[in-house]
């Protein structure tokens, strides 16, 4: 017998608030540096067909006609291996495009994706932006057959779908709205909007991609010159099933190291740390401690941040001669 089934279809990061711009397209080209990103998360490393996600991202604010804005600021101009972190940019209106590549597995499921994206800033109010964004692109979801194990070996028909190519390709889109000023960042989105229904080797199902809805924001508060507090949330919603509720903070140290305590609600205790390293990169790491009623046989649930921000040099001959 067979009944039906609802859950999330996304993967999450927990280190959300430092790279807005996965969940939103909306999000990218904060601040006048080119950002790329890697993330890596493993859940339950000791049950075999766990979770395991990665993705690569980048996104920068390009310059279209004859402006001669720059659109790369200064960055790092004293080549500290130590860095401040960039601050956003308000101002002008401004285009951003950026990309993205996801590799989700889950037991024998997996699901590869390839986004572009391209958002377009104005300036709101005097020390606010809007950000308006929108990606699209190819995703691609199958079953990886060596994965399988049948409980009857004779099962011709199935181990000659197994042995065929098990997958679909798809057209993805993705939406998103930014608002934020020099303290504060608030986003909502929706993916897999096109909600595709579920096609393998020709064989129709009753399951489709369903739309998620995220929405996320954070503040920070300066307690002095050296410390600030950013107090963080992030929703993530679909149809049918429990909503995935995130808050929590960071303490964040001279703009440049970060400590992080959150709590996924009726799930998990999420602690974290980073800092900004080697001139150009960020580094971030967070663990997962099971806090729900399904206690895992194993809590080992680790997620892994990699950033590399892009500048321009200091133009000293400029400065001379001014």
């Amino acid at each position: 017998m067979c009944g039906a089934v609802f859950g999330q279809q996304e993967t999450q990061f927990s280190q959300y608030y430092s790279n807005p711009y996965f969940f939103n397209p909306a999000a990218g080209g904060l601040t006048k540096t080119t950002q790329f990103d890697f993330g890596f998360r493993r859940q339950w490393l000791n049950i075999e067909g766990s979770p395991i996600s990665f993705y690569a991202s980048g996104h920068s604010e390009v310059r279209f006609g004859k402006s001669k804005s720059e659109v790369i600021e200064e960055f790092n101009i004293d080549r500290e291996s130590v860095y401040a972190t960039p601050e956003k940019r308000i101002g002008a209106a401004k285009h951003v495009i950026g990309g993205k590549m996801i590799s989700d597995q889950i037991g024998p499921f997996m699901k590869n994706s390839i986004m572009a994206s391209y958002a377009y800033h104005l300036r709101f109010t005097e020390k606010t932006m809007l950000g308006l964004g929108l990606s699209g692109g190819w995703s691609n979801f199958g079953i990886n057959s060596s994965r399988v194990i049948l409980h009857d070996e004779d099962d011709i028909e199935y181990a000659n779908f197994l042995t065929r190519n098990s997958n679909q390709n798809i057209f993805d889109v993705k939406a998103g709205i930014t608002f934020y000023g020099e303290k504060f960042t608030l986003g909502v989105s929706g993916t897999q909007l096109l909600e595709n229904g579920l096609i393998i080797d020709e064989v129709v199902t009753q399951s489709q991609f369903g739309r998620h809805l995220l929405a996320f924001g954070m503040y920070e508060f300066e307690l002095s010159n050296e410390y600030s507090v950013e107090p963080h949330f992030m929703l993530q919603a679909i149809g049918n099933a429990p909503l995935s509720f995130n808050m929590g903070a960071r303490v964040i140290v001279k703009d440049r190291y970060w400590g992080n305590l959150a709590y996924r609600f009726g799930d998990a205790i999420n602690v974290g740390f980073g800092m900004n390293v080697a001139g150009n990169f960020r580094f971030g790491y967070a663990y997962d401690f099971s806090a729900g009623q399904v206690q895992r046989i194993n809590n080992s649930v680790h997620e892994l941040m990699l950033g590399y921000v892009i500048g321009n040099n200091r133009n000293v001959e400029k400065e001379l001669k001014d």
